[in-house]
């Protein structure tokens, strides 16, 4: 199922259920934004570029917001035959999918893409949308099948530049056994959903570790200090306020855990090489 967005529409997933006598099936839902967006769900928004592309297992009561008022966004459902095409692209061996795949909770999650200026995914779901598996085709929806499992190959091609991890929402707290890219989304994640407001003492009692060995697994996992983590988080945090709100400075040095402007205003010329203002008028 294929179906095409405008600004302030809420976005919902059609969900399909199974027989007991169907083969295995693995749900999987896109989003492609056609410009520049955002999509929130409650407190959580999800900032995208053109051609930035969301993966989740579902999507529902998501509102789309744009300065555009048409054509902003295209939602794309299907239902993959597990073990093909996934395992015939090696992309069921990818432990972000995998995470995705065996994802049991009733909550929204989702990974995010950017950085996909090359087109190659743009193109593959033009292609999926021309082989559209309900015209009820066999070869029709053979290739159809086979395009989804080239698009997620393309997707993981480059995936430590191009998962956008402060804006997804890894599976999952219990991240003990997960993928290290799983166990790092989470843990930004958490920290990107507390708004930066929240100690290393909180966020490792959150995942369930203590709170020295969880200060070696961000070193490991980040290559740099929780600490440092969450002044990056932070001023990312408030990228996209100062991009698609119009709080005011202090608002925004409060809203992420800044004891004063000044500090907040510092750590954003280091980050940034410039001042939130500035930002601000750039990004316009």
């Amino acid at each position: 199922m294929i179906k095409h967005y405008n600004n302030g529409d809420l976005i919902n997933s059609h969900l399909h259920k199974h027989s007991s006598e169907d083969k295995d099936i693995f749900h999987i839902e896109l989003l492609e934004a056609l410009s520049s967006c955002t999509v929130s769900a409650g407190k959580r928004f999800i900032a995208l570029d053109r051609s930035d592309i969301v993966i989740s297992r579902h999507f529902k009561g998501l509102k789309l917001t744009s300065s555009k008022s048409k054509n902003i966004l295209t939602h794309y459902e299907v239902d993959l035959e597990f073990p093909s095409p996934l395992n015939q692209f090696l992309v069921a061996d990818n432990p972000l999918i995998h995470d995705l795949m065996n994802d049991q909770s009733a909550g929204l999650t989702y990974v995010t893409f950017h950085h996909l200026e090359n087109q190659i995914c743009h193109h593959y779901l033009q292609n999926i949308q021309i082989f559209d598996p309900q015209l009820d085709d066999p070869y029709i929806y053979f290739q159809n099948q086979r395009l989804w499992g080239l698009l997620f190959t393309e997707l993981l091609r480059n995936h430590y530049q191009t998962i956008n991890k402060p804006y997804s929402d890894f599976p999952s707290k219990e991240i003990r056994h997960a993928s290290k890219d799983s166990q790092a989304g989470a843990i930004m994640s958490y920290i990107t959903n507390k708004n930066g407001k929240v100690t290393l003492a909180e966020t490792a009692n959150y995942f369930g570790f203590q709170q020295n060995y969880f200060s070696r697994l961000c070193h490991q996992l980040f290559e740099f200090s929780f600490i440092h983590l969450r002044n990056q988080i932070r001023i990312d945090l408030a990228c996209e306020m100062l991009r698609y709100t119009t709080k005011s400075i202090v608002e925004i040095s409060d809203e992420i855990g800044y004891a004063d402007q000044a500090n907040f205003t510092k750590q954003f010329i280091k980050q940034k090489g410039m001042s939130p203002s500035k930002y601000r008028k750039v990004s316009d």
